[in-house]
């Protein structure tokens, strides 16, 4: 982040000193002000990266040969670029500077190979390769510096942020530069007052930026009003699901997953028991361990989890994962009796995850026999009940982040009443209630 700005710094002192002796002062004008009102309503993506629509207005800036380069790029990338946030002072100093240095070296690259371009004979081709190289440096150097700096800041994992923040929005960002070489052709050609009709496109763009960040909101607020219902029915285990999802998350980035499947296994832990809403409070909310029949019961479970997902599209990945979630390695689990490789990866990581989350969280009926003991069980039964691959990696894991990671001390204080607790104050409530006035 230093060296970015750094780099920064030498470009517009390069480009300043001596500074141009004919400016536009007029049209430098018009694109910082552009720019900045494509500043001013960014977007915050999940993974903590801010997108907006400078990536348009900046380009069309580099594409316009009415002004002297590099100097107006890297002056309307830095001055364009500051928006409300920046005013408020709802960035900390450092963090604003690290942002208009950082669009300016985009802003530099993506000039810089527009005029390697520019040599090129041959018209139509070479206003193509122009767009095609000058949109690609600008978006990987933007991309390349957001993505690190949101890293920093959050402390994911940058493959991570990539993936909640760019992938799913890459279109959009696309999108804008051949929008920006055309608005650089109508404010030359025509007139800057005519570059005003790509406002629309411009808020359509962020529409859809928007439209991702409240959908996707909605997606795992709905993952996570389904995972606290059980939680809601029985309060003794609350935060277990959670637990287990941190867990999981952790073996599945330790041992190199893709980030999407990473995702998929932390939002199949975290569903990974929604089947207990079928099984009966007799037996669910039981003090003591279990009999046989009881027992046979609950297993079923995973199947009613399985069902209960399964009618939804954006939630039937999930389904082979919380279905096998208590199969063995060896084929002695179930519901299927899958064994080895058979069991889906997914499955034999949430199985690991949710045994040791289990061994080293207190139990109505039992303490918790501690991490020493949760590791010392995973390796005894490491190729009969779980993958011995993945108790390798949870012991990575813990080795470098140490025993007391996934303790519940880590999560928020329960924010609602669960239905144990609820039913508990009915009744108090019932035999304190006037016999005379009851019903």
């Amino acid at each position: 982040m230093i060296v970015a700005c750094a780099l920064g710094i030498v470009a517009l002192a390069a480009a300043s000193v001596p500074p141009p002796t004919s400016v536009n002062w007029a049209r430098l004008l018009f694109w910082i002000v552009i720019t900045a009102a494509a500043a001013a309503l960014p977007v915050k993506l999940p993974g903590g990266v801010n997108a907006s629509m400078t990536t348009a207005p900046l380009l069309a800036t580099a594409f316009d040969s009415s002004l002297p380069q590099p100097f107006a790029i890297l002056w309307v990338a830095v001055i364009g670029t500051i928006e409300p946030r920046d005013i408020r002072r709802e960035i900390v100093w450092y963090g604003s500077i690290y942002n208009k240095l950082s669009y300016a070296l985009a802003a530099y690259a993506g000039w810089l190979a527009i005029v390697v371009l520019a040599p090129i004979e041959g018209g139509p081709i070479r206003t193509a390769l122009q767009i095609v190289a000058g949109g690609t440096a600008f978006m990987f150097v933007n991309v390349t510096l957001a993505v690190l700096a949101a890293s920093a800041r959050t402390g994911q994992p940058v493959g991570r942020v990539f993936a909640l923040s760019v992938r799913n929005v890459g279109v959009g960002l696309v999108s804008q530069v051949p929008l920006g070489w055309l608005m650089a052709e109508i404010a030359q050609k025509v007139g800057e007052w005519a570059t005003l009709l790509f406002i629309a496109p411009l808020l359509l763009a962020r529409c859809s930026f928007t439209k991702y960040t409240e959908l996707r909101e909605l997606f795992f607020g709905s993952v996570s009003a389904l995972s606290q219902a059980i939680d809601a029915k029985d309060g003794s285990t609350r935060g277990h699901a959670d637990r287990v999802s941190r867990i999981a998350g952790a073996i599945a980035r330790e041992m190199g997953l893709s980030e999407r499947e990473i995702e998929r296994i932390e939002l199949g832990a975290l569903l990974h028991d929604i089947g207990k809403i079928g099984v009966e409070d007799r037996i669910l909310l039981k003090p003591a361990r279990l009999e046989a029949d009881e027992k046979a019961l609950m297993q079923r479970h995973s199947i009613y989890g399985a069902a209960i997902l399964e009618p939804s599209a954006a939630l039937r990945p999930l389904v082979p994962l919380v279905r096998h979630h208590h199969e063995s390695y060896d084929g002695s689990g179930y519901p299927d009796g899958l064994k080895g490789e058979e069991i889906p990866l997914g499955s034999r990581v949430i199985i690991v995850a949710d045994a040791y989350e289990a061994m080293t969280s207190d139990r109505i009926y039992r303490e918790a026999p501690g991490h020493d003991r949760a590791m010392e069980q995973l390796r005894k039964y490491s190729g009969i009940q779980f993958d011995p691959k993945v108790v390798r990696t949870l012991g990575q894991v813990i080795q470098k982040r140490g025993a007391a990671a996934f303790e519940q001390s880590d999560l928020p204080p329960i924010g609602y009443e669960t239905l144990a607790e609820l039913r508990r104050r009915l009744a108090h409530d019932s035999t304190d209630a006037d016999p005379a006035h009851s019903g």
